[in-house]
């Protein structure tokens, strides 16, 4: 399952990225959604990097390429889903509050989320994640021991509970605004530039509500028992669900048919 899915999100998301940037090419803008969309290709981008370590360790059963690049690669699934998250967020709302011709605040936010990734948390994760506990040379992404630390348990509970805050919260604002212009558009909505738009934004808490939500639910209760776990099968279940955030690389194929953007 875990093979399947990584090579589902490699195989589309390459496809995509390199369908999206032709079109970029092709259509150059300067508009808000461009700018967003470029930082989604490279974040893209570097995940499908690091996706082909990740096959050859479930394909040949051991890891290759030292403790440095386990870590790495297994930090940065995380920093994508988090990152390409507040992408998400940052298109949801110049939609809503109509900041097209407002590129100072995206490009302030994206700004942000960049350099809050690439200066802070990367380096904490990499000097922290996976070096409290011995692991196997031969073994990589068994780092759910580190779960026995109390900091690693807090941070795993904050993370979720903002992600899932946030998507809840965008996702009764995104309906209540959708009601409320097919409301007032009725029974013609679907000729009016904004009904679309407010549509096609609902698309990006679609993806998080498919692709990101699964996993950090099930998160908690893996939080809670994975002492249990003595047949490794929550562990299983915990890197599917993890795999499955991956297929959010599969957005830009969205783009280009014109279903997002």
């Amino acid at each position: 399952v875990l093979i399947v899915l990584y090579v589902i999100s490699l195989a589309g998301g390459t496809l995509g990225i390199i369908m999206m940037s032709q079109r970029l090419f092709q259509r150059w803008s300067q508009s808000v959604m461009t700018l967003l969309i470029i930082n989604l290709l490279v974040l893209h981008a570097f995940l499908l990097l690091s996706i082909p370590f990740r096959l050859s360790y479930y394909i040949l059963g051991e890891w290759k390429f030292g403790r440095f690049t386990c870590r790495l690669a297994s930090a940065i699934i995380y920093l994508h889903m988090y990152a390409t998250f507040a992408f998400y967020v940052a298109i949801i709302i110049a939609r809503l509050l109509r900041l097209e011709f407002r590129k100072c605040y995206t490009a302030a936010w994206v700004g942000a989320v960049w350099l809050l990734g690439a200066l802070v948390i990367t380096p904490v994760l990499l000097s922290y994640y996976g070096t409290s506990k011995p692991h196997k040379p031969s073994e990589c992404f068994q780092f759910h021991r580190e779960l026995q630390e109390a900091h690693m348990v807090m941070a795993n509970y904050c993370l979720i509970g903002i992600l899932v805050a946030v998507c809840a919260v965008l996702t009764v604002i995104q309906l209540t605004v959708i009601y409320r212009v097919a409301v007032k558009y009725w029974p013609d909505i679907s000729s009016h530039v904004e009904f679309r738009a407010q549509a096609k934004s609902f698309f990006f808490i679609l993806v998080t509500l498919v692709c990101f939500t699964p996993h950090h639910v099930f998160r908690v209760y893996y939080i809670q028992n994975y002492s249990l776990d003595k047949d490794h099968k929550l562990l299983l279940y915990n890197e599917v669900f993890l795999a499955f955030t991956t297929m959010c690389c599969l957005d830009m194929l969205c783009f280009v048919a014109g279903i997002s953007h």
